[in-house]
């Protein structure tokens, strides 16, 4: 039994700092895909979010900076099933909603901008009152 606890503690260690690297990497890939995006290199944004997601790809704020890239360069559609995935992931990740919101907003779907806004509010997210008070305005409009 001795024998035996030292090699079980070992393992323990070694998946221990392997979660560490891992972590560490994903976090460095999130920084250089956000200095990228603010750069407006979005290729290569994209595929530092790529990247983070082959080591955490259960997690929605990824799927949410990566649709934020999606967006930046104009796929919109990429970033909708971005945006999707992350709420499917966590239905309390609020920013998604409000992203999300941005793009049913600029095909004109209000009911569905407004929607979203509330929710990301709902869950705590500052939505700006002017816009979501014009984005009801063009709902009721549209009518």
């Amino acid at each position: 039994m001795k024998s035996f606890v030292p090699g079980l503690t070992a393992v323990l260690i070694l998946i221990l700092l392997v979660g560490l690297v891992a972590a560490k990497d994903v976090k460095t890939y999130i920084d250089q895909g956000a200095a990228h995006l603010e750069a407006g290199k979005f290729d290569q944004a994209l595929g530092d979010f790529n990247e983070a997601l082959k080591l955490k790809p259960n997690d929605a704020a990824l799927y949410d900076y990566r649709g934020v890239a999606y967006r930046a360069k104009g796929q919109d559609d990429m970033a909708m099933e971005d945006f999707n995935r992350a709420i499917a992931l966590d239905p309390k990740f609020a920013k998604s909603y409000r992203d999300r919101a941005m793009i049913y907003y600029d095909r004109s779907d209000f009911d569905k901008s407004v929607a979203d806004q509330e929710k990301a509010q709902s869950l705590g997210y500052k939505v700006d009152a002017d816009f979501l008070k014009l984005t009801r305005k063009k709902a009721a409009e549209k009518r």
